[in-house]
């Protein structure tokens, strides 16, 4: 594994690790982080990746994990469109790298809704995403629209004007936001549009020019991603791609959880991650 920084569309710094197989099966994997998740979430997943001969690289969007160069108060202005563009910037770098490989994407929760953000998408050959959902917390269950909105609704606005960050740990979310990350994150789940919002409001996107192969998991148990946010992802969001859906239920694979965030870890090695290998094909 090396460790490096890479500029972004305004110069930057992004933090990236790469993963270099000793016996190349000349296939990029780049992985896009859910949000406030660090890359190094996604690190033993990368090194098995590595193992089965793909070139892999992982990185955080600025302000989260290794990529904060700054305080995050003066990165108040930068939100969901300037992490789309980091990961731009990364998917650019690592086909530059390797122009030769087949070129896939490991999308989890927001890192799978981010793909038509920018215009990233030319970059790859094929999509996997992971609990990646039509955000509108209306399709949630009734806790968890009790909670979003009083988190995003209430909490997202009081704390990032007294503090000038959103402190999502305090709320069990993972790792600080900037504000204008937190309130996009807001618009994401409080309007019925979820990410098409930004569509209707004259920003660039490109979800429909997206059109590679594209596997949609969602996972039974996971409260973040439910069953029909992720079928709607695939219907409305990603409806000229070439879609496949697949859910998970944790008790198929004998296992009592998965939630949001154990497909990716070490224990499930050898019962989950054969998913990815199979839809790359890796084996």
């Amino acid at each position: 594994m090396e460790s490096y920084t890479i500029k972004s569309f305004d110069g930057y710094p992004i933090s990236v690790h790469e993963f270099t197989p000793k016996s190349p099966n000349y296939k990029t994997i780049v992985f896009a982080p859910a949000v406030a998740v660090p890359q190094k979430f996604y690190f033993n997943l990368a090194e098995h990746l590595a193992e089965k001969g793909c070139n892999v690289f992982t990185f955080d969007y600025r302000g989260i994990g290794t990529s904060i160069s700054r305080s995050i108060q003066s990165l108040k202005e930068h939100g969901f469109f300037s992490w789309a563009m980091d990961f731009k910037s990364i998917s650019k770098y690592a086909a530059e790298e390797y122009p030769d490989n087949k070129k896939y994407m490991i999308g989890h929760s927001y890192g799978g809704n981010s793909i038509g953000f920018s215009d990233a998408y030319q970059y790859y050959d094929k999509y996997i995403t992971i609990a990646s959902q039509f955000g509108f917390y209306k399709h949630f269950s009734l806790r968890m629209r009790i909670l979003i909105y009083l988190n995003f609704k209430l909490f997202v606005p009081i704390t990032t004007s007294l503090l000038g960050y959103y402190p999502s740990g305090w709320f069990g979310l993972g790792k600080p936001l900037t504000t204008k990350a937190a309130k996009d994150w807001a618009i994401f789940l409080l309007h019925p549009d979820s990410m098409l919002y930004f569509t209707k409001e004259n920003m660039d996107t490109y979800y429909e020019n997206i059109k590679a192969p594209m596997l949609l998991v969602s996972i039974d148990d996971d409260l973040f991603a439910p069953k029909k946010s992720v079928d709607i992802l695939g219907n409305r969001v990603y409806q000229n791609a070439n879609v496949t859906r697949k859910h998970l239920n944790p008790s198929d694979f004998n296992l009592k959880t998965i939630g949001h965030f154990d497909f990716f870890r070490i224990k499930n090695r050898d019962i989950l991650w054969p998913i990815i290998s199979d839809w790359f094909q890796l084996n």
